[in-house]
């Protein structure tokens, strides 16, 4: 009997809901048996147990749930949307006791089957990826010819990384590095297996970069054959109502299928100028210049209404 593909995500509350949906995604496009872990701060435990139950009743998955104390990487820094539940990757050797994991961020969309990808050959490598066209903002020191990994999908030689100690090395780079941290746990994984990272094929890790994607463009990616998950990077996420329209369309399908209770697209408020000028910019490139000229139209009057406020009272 062939061994069932072992996936990880690790989230807080916040990203509960699109965890799920990539969960689902996965599970859709899965030719394997599945064997699946989500790692959660424990103090978010009641928020998420509902969901998880919401996706093991579409599925059939048995969702596997391991909780972290809430003193792990209490004081280590974070970065605008990125909060200190990305840390939580560095426990996974630690926490499941398989030989290798798949780990994929709450920000995808499986899109294939991922047993290609488990059953990689390694070698002596630590961790296999795809580069990250960001690699420049890395500041900690690395030798030159060494791959800069994104760590929203990666495979994970466990047997290897728990041997070498990972977690502890990881902490000890933490201290020496952590005012050049710039994508924080990214960069300390990416510096703790320095020499030793496997370069897969970029389809395992597709990023979309929703702000400088057009509607023809994202359908010529869903039609790429190496195609196997997308990986919505940046602060422009597709439950966004700001997001490119092809991507917020394509990622509600999956989750309307799935049918979380309450799940809604975050909408544009007055006290979000700026997302509402980046979904003007996303209309315009895709020629839907109706809805952009609507957005515009009411920040205007948004605008006047708060300028005649000030006036009132002045």
């Amino acid at each position: 009997m062939t061994s069932p593909i072992t996936v990880a995500y690790c989230f807080d509350k916040g990203y509960a809901p699109y965890a799920a949906v990539s969960t689902f995604s996965l599970a859709s496009n899965a030719k394997s048996a599945l064997q699946i872990f989500w790692i959660v701060p424990q103090e978010d435990q009641a928020s998420i147990v509902p969901i998880k139950s919401v996706v093991e009743q579409k599925t059939g998955l048995s969702i596997k749930l391991i909780t972290v104390p809430p003193d792990h990487f209490d004081n280590w820094k974070t970065l605008g949307h990125i909060s200190r539940g990305t840390y939580l990757r560095l426990l996974i050797p630690t926490l499941i006791h398989e030989s290798r994991v798949i780990y994929v961020d709450a920000d995808t969309l499986v899109m294939s089957d991922l047993g290609p990808l488990f059953s990689m050959d390694m070698g002596d490598h630590l961790i296999a990826g795809v580069p990250d066209p960001g690699a420049s903002m890395s500041r900690i020191p690395r030798r030159v010819d060494d791959p800069y990994l994104n760590a929203g999908v990666l495979l994970m030689d466990l047997d290897a990384l728990r041997n070498d100690g990972m977690l502890e090395k990881a902490k000890g780079l933490y201290q020496e590095h952590e005012h050049q941290l710039e994508l924080l746990d990214q960069c300390l994984l990416n510096k703790y297996a320095e020499g030793r990272k496997l370069v897969v094929d970029s389809g395992w890790n597709r990023m979309m970069f929703s702000h400088a994607i057009t509607e023809s463009h994202f359908n010529e990616i869903l039609k790429e054959d190496n195609l196997a998950i997308l990986h919505f990077v940046t602060v422009f996420k597709p439950w966004q109502r700001w997001c490119t329209p092809a991507i917020f369309d394509f990622w509600w399908s999956h989750a309307n299928q799935l049918g979380i209770q309450g799940l809604r697209p975050e909408t544009l408020t007055t006290s979000t100028a700026g997302q509402a000028l980046s979904m003007v910019n996303f209309l315009d490139t895709n020629e839907r210049f109706k809805e952009a000229s609507s957005i515009k139209s009411k920040m205007i009057d948004e605008r006047l209404a708060r300028m005649s406020d000030s006036a009132a009272t002045a």
